[in-house]
């Protein structure tokens, strides 16, 4: 799926109850859509004030080597509905971060 969409998917959701609650949404989507999200958090979330992808970004972003799947060893997936859980009420600004940066920096989110 493609990110905006799924951006689009978890707001509604934001903030989560629980743990639990977070993995309940989780488990609407397959794997690859779940890394997607939490990369896209931690993209958003370095670049929270900023308004372009920054310099340690954007080259691997724009070759495809930063993807959906960069922040796999970081986040097992085990650990993606607490990850949800603990950024809560920030998760919106880290997407709005995310989008905001990458669609400033002409970065082509199909690709992602």
């Amino acid at each position: 799926m493609h990110i905006d969409l799924l951006i689009a998917a978890i707001k509604p959701n934001i903030p989560f109850a629980s743990e639990i609650v977070a993995q309940i949404f989780l488990n609407a989507y397959d794997d690859e859509d779940q890394s997607a999200l939490i990369t896209a958090l931690y993209i958003g979330r370095s670049h929270i004030h900023n308004d372009n992808l920054s310099s340690d970004f954007e080259p691997g972003l724009l070759k495809g080597e930063i993807n959906r799947h960069w922040d796999d060893d970081t986040v097992p997936k085990k650990d993606r509905a607490k990850v949800l859980f603990e950024k809560n009420t920030n998760l919106t600004s880290y997407y709005d971060a995310f989008i905001r940066c990458t669609g400033n920096s002409k970065y082509n989110r199909d690709t992602f």
